[in-house]
């Protein structure tokens, strides 16, 4: 029997540790990559996704309420300020706002802006998710203003950004109208002594507090 070679056991562990190691490595770089592919497969848009939408005038969107997680691209102060013209589009179109957590949809926004031949373009892009973060729409659309100077925001200002928020909420709006959480509405006039009715009824005292 031969006795023990220190210097063989040490090689012998030495090339299983670097064939270990190796393996290892290798599986740790197979799962890094089908994270990417998974990522990748979530930011996809399908083409469906990209064709313009037209808003539907009978149907309400009051169910489909949505959260505007952010705004990127732009400077901060301008950013702020867009975000307020933002909300103010959005309300007048009756879109819903809601805290991340209960919304229906979650929307990211980003814009940009940059130098034409002729003075500035503003371009924005809205991606849409339902809550398990599937996206389902983008929206997206240039404006460009005239001008001269340096800085394409300041060529832009804030009309231009108050047109891209209308615009912006319009899209967003006409997507919202076609969810399965809108829902129609009666667009039939009452028929003849209903709203002469409904006004002697009106008249009458409440025999209860109305509910809050």
């Amino acid at each position: 029997m031969r006795g023990n070679d220190p210097d063989r056991e040490r090689r012998v562990f030495e090339k299983t540790f670097r064939r270990s190691a190796a393996g290892l490595a290798c599986a740790l770089a197979a799962l890094a990559l089908a994270g990417c592919v998974d990522d990748a497969a979530d930011l996809a848009v399908r083409p469906e996704a990209r064709a313009p939408i037209a808003r539907r005038p009978d149907m309400s969107i009051a169910n489909a309420s949505v959260a505007f997680v952010s705004v990127e691209g732009a400077p901060a102060a301008i950013a702020a300020s867009f975000n307020q013209e933002m909300a103010r589009q959005a309300a007048a179109r009756a879109i819903v706002t809601a805290d991340a957590r209960k919304a229906r949809y979650l929307v990211r926004g980003y814009l940009t802006a940059y130098p034409t031949q002729d003075g500035a373009a503003v371009e924005y892009v809205w991606d849409v998710f339902t809550r398990d973060k599937q996206r389902v729409q983008r929206v997206s659309d240039v404006l460009e203003v005239k001008g001269t100077g340096d800085d394409a925001w300041g060529i832009a200002g804030a009309g231009a950004l108050a047109s891209v928020a209308a615009k912006s909420a319009d899209d967003i709006s006409a997507f919202l109208s076609n969810t399965p959480e809108a829902v129609a509405v009666a667009l039939a006039r009452p028929a003849p002594g209903a709203a002469k009715a409904a006004a002697g009824e009106a008249e009458k005292p409440l025999a209860y507090a109305p509910a809050e």
